[in-house]
């Protein structure tokens, strides 16, 4: 008879037996195929289409992780990007046509296997290698098996690489290959593009319902775009509530945003724009796309046209998330004005130089109002003479000690001699003047301006000011305008091109949204400077337009 220490010992082993099987079952690749159902893979005897099989690599964004690292080209899958995650790093593998270190051997029905299921060919395992969902099969999975022929024909095509890529370094558990098993049973659904999302039946009166159904194969397919911009469990699912809702990087150092059609997502994009921006990746608001999104534009762009069409409207037809990015505020509905207890000042200094680099002889350039004295007694004068204006030019006649003899050169309409404005016929201001500055300002003879018949005169003025709020490159001031108009401006329009108006036009522009900003007097004053020097009618090499009404461009 047994001891009672036999049995627990037979107990214990026949549990783990039970266990081991258990778990081997449950990860089992094979279980999940008895529990899902795909359509079956494309016979590898029928005849693939190449073009195709481009337009399914391009949509799938298959360079953007494996395209050997060091090279431009997306035809080279040698692999060995790195992605860095919670989970620990994933070293993205060579998929080239090479038999030793890329897919080579691979047939088929293997491929069509690892891409649609999530499973690899194995040496080890009958029922096969579980597949990290890093590579996006919960996406994948949802491609036509004639499409997947065709990937597989086109990807079979390409330049071998004998490049060897290291294993993943992963974090305990999800070292253990065999347990993504049930990762797959839990959350790889096996439904088509037709199960998931708005139905057509829901869609409003007008929408082409082949578009949609071609830009949802697209998105929710090829494009695998819910991969990236949804938010994750701790499981490192999607959760089906939150599906493009935005959510952070897989390194932790960002966040994608929102593309549901809601107002904390791009619900002011237009489908028209929408299309663009994946075929430029120019977003409504004028900026480019960067990071991560430029290189999925990178492939975009080759797409045809009336795939990103389709795109865009099924986009603008998900159902709508109201997630706001991290940081950012409900939206407000109400009239009433709300300020937010996060807001804070980042704006950039003014761009100045150092005032003991100014010497006599160099050309200057104001950064900030300054006060002008027609003596260099200035501590002594009870009030300021005039004010040079941000963007105006000046060359040093003398220094002395932090007192600086600058001269300034410009013009002055014939009745308005507070005021140098710097060309003919233009309101850029470059100086106000008072009474003193007025009576000692050097004057040449009239001109009359063809372009509006106003009469005007040169004007040379000699004053004295201190060397604070002025840089000695032209280039720096246009390069702070011209990052705080992008950043600003974009903000809410699609930005114009400097060279859209003429200078006298850019102030109405300008001003009508000053209200709308929190720029300071010089920052605004510098901003308008700069789009002025670049208008139509002013900007470098730009030849002088005629102006047909003789009013225009009148100083007032």
């Amino acid at each position: 008879m047994l001891s009672k220490r036999k049995k627990i010992s037979i107990a214990i082993a026949g549990a783990a037996a039970l266990g081991v099987a258990g778990f081997l079952v449950l990860t089992s690749p094979w279980t999940w195929s008895m529990t899902r159902s795909l359509p079956a893979a494309a016979s590898a005897s029928s005849p693939a289409d190449l073009d195709n099989g481009r337009l399914i690599f391009v949509a799938s964004d298959c360079a953007t992780c494996h395209a050997t690292t060091g090279q431009d080209s997306d035809e080279q899958l040698g692999g060995g990007k790195v992605l860095d995650t919670a989970f620990g790093k994933f070293h993205m593998p060579n998929i080239s046509p090479d038999t030793e270190h890329g897919i080579g051997s691979w047939t088929l029905a293997e491929f069509d296997r690892a891409v649609r299921e999530g499973v690899g060919p194995s040496s080890f395992w009958p029922d096969g290698n579980n597949l990290y969902p890093a590579f996006p099969y919960t996406s994948y999975q949802r491609l036509t098996p004639e499409d997947v022929r065709d990937l597989y024909a086109y990807m079979m095509a390409l330049p071998k690489s004998d490049k060897l890529v290291p294993d993943h370094e992963l974090n305990f558990p999800y070292n253990l290959r065999r347990g993504i098993g049930v990762w797959r049973l839990a959350f790889l659904d096996g439904k088509s593009t037709a199960e998931i999302g708005v139905d057509t039946a829901d869609l409003p009166a007008g929408i082409d319902h082949a578009k949609f159904e071609r830009g949802r194969y697209l998105v929710e397919g090829a494009g695998h775009c819910v991969e990236c911009h949804s938010p994750r469990t701790f499981m490192g699912n999607v959760p089906n509530d939150m599906r493009y809702a935005g959510g952070p990087n897989p390194e932790g150092t960002g966040h994608f945003p929102n593309i549901t059609p809601d107002e904390t997502g791009i619900s002011f994009w237009s489908a028209a724009s929408l299309a663009n921006y994946l075929h430029t990746g120019v977003s409504p608001i004028g900026r480019q796309a960067g990071g991560d999104m430029a290189e999925v534009i990178e492939n975009t762009s080759q797409l045809p046209w009336q795939d990103l069409q389709a795109m865009a409207v099924y986009l603008k037809h998900i159902s709508p998330i109201d997630k706001p990015a991290p940081g950012m505020p409900e939206p407000n509905f109400t009239e009433e004005v709300v300020m937010l207890d996060t807001a804070f000042d980042r704006r950039a200094p003014l761009p100045t130089s150092d005032p003991q680099d100014i010497s006599e002889g160099d050309d200057v350039f104001v950064a900030g109002t300054k006060s002008l004295y027609t003596t260099s007694e200035m501590e002594q004068a009870k009030t300021e003479d005039g004010k040079f204006l941000s963007g105006a030019k000046a060359r040093v006649l003398a220094r002395q000690g932090d007192k600086l003899q600058l001269e300034i050169s410009g013009w002055q309409p014939e009745n308005a001699p507070s005021v140098i404005y710097q060309e003919k016929g233009q309101r850029v201001i470059m100086a106000a003047l008072g009474d003193k500055a007025v009576a000692a300002a050097q004057r040449g003879e009239t001109e009359i301006e063809p372009k509006t018949d106003q009469v005007w005169r040169p004007v040379t003025l000699q004053v004295w000011s201190d060397a604070n709020q002025l840089n000695l490159s032209q280039e720096e001031l246009w390069s702070f305008s011209q990052n705080a108009y992008q950043a600003a401006c974009s903000s809410c329009h699609s930005l114009a091109e400097k060279d859209h108006f003429t200078a006298n036009q850019w102030i109405g522009t300008l001003k009508s949204m000053k209200r709308f900003t929190s720029f300071n007097d010089d920052e605004y004053r510098l901003i308008l400077a700069y789009l002025q020097n670049h208008s139509n009618d002013l900007g470098p090499d730009i030849p002088a337009l005629v102006v047909k009404k003789a009013s225009e461009g009148v100083p007032q």
